[in-house]
């Protein structure tokens, strides 16, 4: 299997690390504000506080990575006490908002889902554009546009401040993200059959 291993465009770290590197491939979740509860956030902020404490080790970053992403999936599939996508208007929103982007080749989406309580999108992006500019842009244009919809999130933050991503390393990594986001709603008890679902791709 032949490893990607790209260069590093920009490197920023909020609560977690973000990386966009060269012809990157990212997988990124975005999940609602307050869809994790505070025990959860807790445990994610001690995982992040373990990739602070050793820059230099890629290795343990990619594991704590992932740790970090089993860690909120299996929240945000657990938990659903905020799920304002499950309102068939507030999906259709962002599936538009993800596939306008794709028309204007902003990016081209592989595959994404969106869920009750937070969306999966993998992607690469065009060339030159900023990764955290346009994935800021797409929450504050959805997050308006939701407060447009449903009146009850106006004044509200609808998206947590930060995201989860990282960047594809293989082919092989390519494919095992896109069956993750297909399989995605079943696991979740959303649907019985892979493709059925309405807001994935």
């Amino acid at each position: 299997m032949a490893t990607r291993k790209p260069k590093t465009l920009h490197f920023w770290r909020g609560d977690l690390p973000h990386w966009q590197v060269e012809d990157g491939r990212y997988f990124v979740t975005i999940h609602l504000n307050g869809a994790l509860p505070a025990v959860a956030q807790q445990k994610i902020r001690e995982h992040c506080a373990q990739i602070r404490a050793s820059p230099a080790a890629k290795d343990d970053h990619l594991h704590l990575s992932r740790m970090i992403f089993r860690e909120m999936e299996s929240w945000l599939d657990s938990v659903q006490s905020v799920a304002h996508l499950q309102q068939p208007d507030l999906a259709e929103m962002v599936v538009e908002a993800i596939e306008h982007r794709q028309q204007k080749r902003i990016w081209d989406m592989f595959s994404y889902v969106v869920m009750p309580n937070h969306v999966h999108l993998f992607f690469e992006l065009a060339n030159d554009l900023s990764l955290k500019r346009e994935l800021v842009e797409f929450k504050r244009w959805t997050g308006h546009q939701a407060a447009k919809i449903e009146k009850r999130l106006a004044g509200r933050h609808f998206w947590q401040t930060e995201w989860f991503d990282h960047w594809s390393r293989s082919d092989e990594g390519d494919e095992k993200i896109v069956r993750y986001i297909r399989r995605n709603p079943q696991k979740a008890g959303l649907t019985n059959v892979i493709g059925e679902y309405k807001y994935c791709k």
